[in-house]
């Protein structure tokens, strides 16, 4: 589980008279000692699982503390829920590394961590540090709508945000440019000064043209209290983009349809001679999905169009599929499948997270929308439950599932009141922060809807109907 640097890291700090010890200037910091506590405080991996590899890096010299007295390992003691919160902050760069390496002392102190050999000594404590700098996050795995990607047309959504460098507080009053460029250099747009506001800013751009297809960067740059602060974050503009999932889907500027069936046990491919308009579609090909689950209930696909999901019925799983060629679901072969049996025993709609990262299926047993988060992307194996939500007091027999694209909107379509049921959700793709808004009847095209995909500027919402059946835009 855990990859070792063959370079020492020790913890920094500098003291109330400048001095520094193995500032962080001199060093570049492994990503997998960030990743392991952060692991951790998203209850990833057990305690026992981190205090070992903190025990192995200390041990090692992977991780040089200051000189801590060992404590006697009695079996009783627990790691305090604190010390789980500063492994979450310093994962996120919210806090010093000396802040962080206080909490991996107390574990020594107390006994949790048990050192075989003796740490090395250097002349500062942890104690009593007077610390200047500042931190700056940008896009932090926090931020739940912001992406490592946008398309061409629609919106690349950032946020920045300053922090005291020990506490981990917000602070205002950080001076900051920010400028997109191309990875050959190319500006492509300058922000100018921009300043925090509780020490977050938060905005988006449209993505102007195809000139910005493929690889740019986001470049940040803040100064406070004479330090100075560069952060580059890289991100891919397409000219595609995923539509919502549900009974069927729609791809490629709303050129692509697909479409779930549950007789033919298959995924059907149509195209569309006119973007976002179903009396343009003509059916192109189909793809049996029988050998995995032979009553195929949804299809969401990945944003790049190279990876296809299928809603079984009859296994109460999802089935993963790669496609050789993106949105060509006769280049489709499987990969892996997911039992979400535990949640859900009559699982209808699928609905993906932009980033790849969280799953929700509507189920009709549970009357519900349940999440799921990856901890690889778009990669089923790796799925785990988090939470659901109830929709019963709308409609009992939730089928179809949308969000919009910042996650902030929820769609439902039913089948006992033949509408669309519209949420929001006050945390970005948090199931669990959803509140009934308002519903739309469909009942005049469709009694028995099946899914609800809706168009990439959410100016048009299809339903899938069961009892004609047809696309209904």
């Amino acid at each position: 589980m855990i990859v070792v640097s063959t370079i020492p890291f020790a913890l920094s700090y500098e003291s109330a008279t400048g001095t520094v010890n193995n500032p962080l200037a001199d060093f570049t910091l492994p990503n997998w000692i960030k990743s392991n506590a952060g692991w951790w405080a998203d209850d990833l991996i057990d305690d026992s699982s981190f205090v070992s590899g903190l025990q192995w890096m200390i041990s090692n010299d992977v991780i040089v503390l200051p000189p801590t007295e060992q404590g006697t390992d009695d079996g009783e003691n627990i790691i305090p829920r604190w010390v789980k919160s500063t492994a979450g902050w310093w994962a996120d760069d919210k806090i010093h590394d000396v802040t962080f390496a206080s909490a991996v002392k107390y574990l020594v102190s107390e006994g949790i961590i048990v050192i075989e050999q003796e740490v090395e000594e250097t002349e500062e404590s942890v104690e009593n540090v007077e610390l200047k700098e500042f931190h700056m996050i940008v896009n932090s795995h926090g931020c739940t709508f912001c992406t490592n990607w946008a398309n061409v047309g629609e919106e690349y959504h950032f946020q920045i945000e300053t922090l005291d460098e020990f506490r981990g507080n917000n602070i205002d009053g950080v001076t900051i440019t920010a400028k997109i460029i191309s990875k050959d250099g190319e500006l492509r747009h300058d922000f100018g000064t921009i300043t925090t506001e509780d020490g977050i800013y938060s905005s988006s751009i449209v993505i102007p043209n195809m000139d910005w297809y493929a690889g740019n960067i986001f470049s940040v740059t803040a100064a406070h209290n004479g330090f100075e602060k560069t952060i580059e974050k890289e991100f891919e503009v397409f000219n595609v983009k995923s539509g919502k999932s549900g009974t069927f889907e729609t791809k490629s500027y709303g050129k692509k349809m697909f479409v779930a069936g549950n007789e033919g046990d298959d995924i059907n491919e149509y195209t569309l001679a006119t973007a976002w308009d179903v009396s343009s579609a003509s059916f192109v090909d189909s793809f049996s999905v029988a050998s995995q689950d032979t009553d195929p209930r949804g299809v969401a696909f990945s944003n790049n169009g190279q990876k296809m999901f299928v809603v079984g019925n009859q296994g109460n799983d999802i089935n993963e599929y790669t496609l050789a060629t993106a949105w060509d679901v006769s280049s489709a072969s499987f990969v892996d499948s997911f039992s979400i049996a535990s949640q859900e025993v009559s699982p209808r709609g699928i609905a993906f997270s932009n980033n790849g990262q969280k799953m929700f299926i509507s189920g009709h047993q549970g009357k519900d929308i349940n999440e799921y988060t990856l901890a690889t992307a778009w990669d089923v194996s790796s799925a785990s439950f988090v939470d659901s939500f109830s929709v019963e007091s709308q409609d009992r027999s939730p089928r179809g599932v949308a969000f919009s694209n910042n996650g902030q909107k929820m769609f439902v379509v039913g089948a006992i009141g033949d509408a669309v049921y519209e949420y929001t959700l006050t945390t970005a793709w948090d199931v669990s922060s959803a509140s009934f808004v308002d519903s739309f009847s469909i009942s005049s095209q469709e009694t028995v809807p099946r899914g609800v995909p809706f168009s990439n500027n959410g100016q048009n919402m299809f339903v899938a109907g069961n009892s004609r059946p047809a696309i209904n835009e």
